[in-house]
């Protein structure tokens, strides 16, 4: 019998720290060679487990039919819906961990990352200089030659001291949109940097926003205010097509666009239209309303936008995370502690009832 099936990558040292505790962990699927377990495979393996650690495999009713034992389900992403059915885990009693959060770090020093790459030309400039020929001199004898392209390196016009100069970020404010752990995340690095910081988000709590000393403002005044807008909000259906036409049409036409959230929140549209036409100054893209990028995008005739394939999330380290959060909740359900994480909560609570 195989009491714990741990599919998603995981650290080794806190898998061998939850061995200690719950016994033997057998791993497969993606956490292995990084490929998905069959469907057909997935369902016989699930049929003797008691707890399920997953990342990337579906587990949905038709999975969870097959496991008769299963006792709790651990997903190792922010949003465990994304391969968890949820509701049918609650229907059956069965408590849904996850791990929020869990690149956060990642995806609000990438958010940086980006941003800074877009303000001050660094990736238009490595393009220039690594894949043309304007701004290095000709290996030759010629003098002529040498000394025109030494005079790009100059304080001319248009030599790149002059093409790829930008603003700094230092007394500049940033609009985040969504402020949940990777909004606030982005707002302590921004502080750091010197920046003043506003925020649009109807949910988040007054004491959230005091404790992290920012400012909480309407979206369209967010939208005027910013010499940055940054989008770290989540996709619900209030949240989606949130970055409309207006809202680019509010921005000022010095100000930056970041997203490294989820592309639904926003107007691509608008968005293109607004950096043809220079209204904002630019914008660095991570994510994408089709993904690949397809290569007719307008997005790739643009030369005020700098982007990413979808990487803001891939941190090294994210895997170290989201392991310590599943081990640390799975330890706590095992001494019948409440699990800091739970996608269903009420499910724990009524078990609780019923033990009482």
């Amino acid at each position: 019998m195989t009491a714990t099936l741990l599919t998603a990558r995981f650290d080794e040292g806190e898998r061998l720290r939850l061995e200690t505790v719950i016994g033997a962990v057998e791993t497969a699927g993606f956490g292995v060679d990084g490929v998905v377990l069959p469907r057909a495979e997935l369902i016989d393996r699930v049929s003797q487990v008691r707890r399920l650690i997953v990342e990337f495999e579906q587990i949905d009713d038709e999975v969870l039919s097959a496991a008769p034992q299963l006792e709790v389900i651990t997903c190792c992403r922010n949003e465990p819906g994304a391969s968890v059915d949820i509701e049918a885990a609650t229907r059956r009693g069965i408590p849904v961990l996850f791990t929020p959060g869990r690149n956060a770090t990642a995806v609000a020093e990438y958010t940086i990352g980006l941003l800074i790459s877009a303000t001050r030309g660094i990736a238009a400039a490595h393009h220039a200089l690594r894949y043309t020929d304007r701004y290095t001199a000709i290996p030759t004898g010629d003098s002529v030659t040498r000394r025109d392209a030494t005079a790009q390196w100059s304080l001319d016009p248009g030599a790149p001291f002059d093409t790829f100069q930008g603003p700094e970020l230092s007394g500049r404010t940033i609009g985040i949109i969504g402020f949940g752990l990777i909004g606030q995340e982005i707002a302590r690095l921004c502080s750091a940097f010197g920046m003043s910081i506003i925020v649009y988000d109807p949910y988040v709590s007054s004491e959230v926003l005091a404790a992290d000393g920012v400012e909480r403002v309407g979206l369209m005044d967010l939208a005027r205010m910013s010499d940055v807008v940054a989008v770290a909000a989540k996709v619900t259906p209030e949240s989606r097509g949130v970055v409309s036409r207006d809202v680019f049409e509010a921005m000022q036409p010095h100000a930056y666009f970041v997203n490294t959230a989820r592309a639904a929140l926003v107007d691509y549209d608008a968005l293109v239209d607004a950096l043809r036409s220079r209204s904002i100054a630019g914008a660095a893209l991570d994510v994408y309303p089709i993904e690949p990028l397809p290569a007719d995008s307008a997005l790739l005739s643009l030369d005020n936008v700098v982007l990413s394939p979808h990487l803001a999330g891939a941190s090294s380290d994210v895997v170290r995370h989201h392991s310590r959060q599943t081990v640390d909740d799975l330890i706590r359900l095992e001494r019948g502690e409440r699990p800091r994480f739970l996608a269903n909560p009420g499910v724990f609570e009524a078990s609780m009832r019923l033990r009482s």
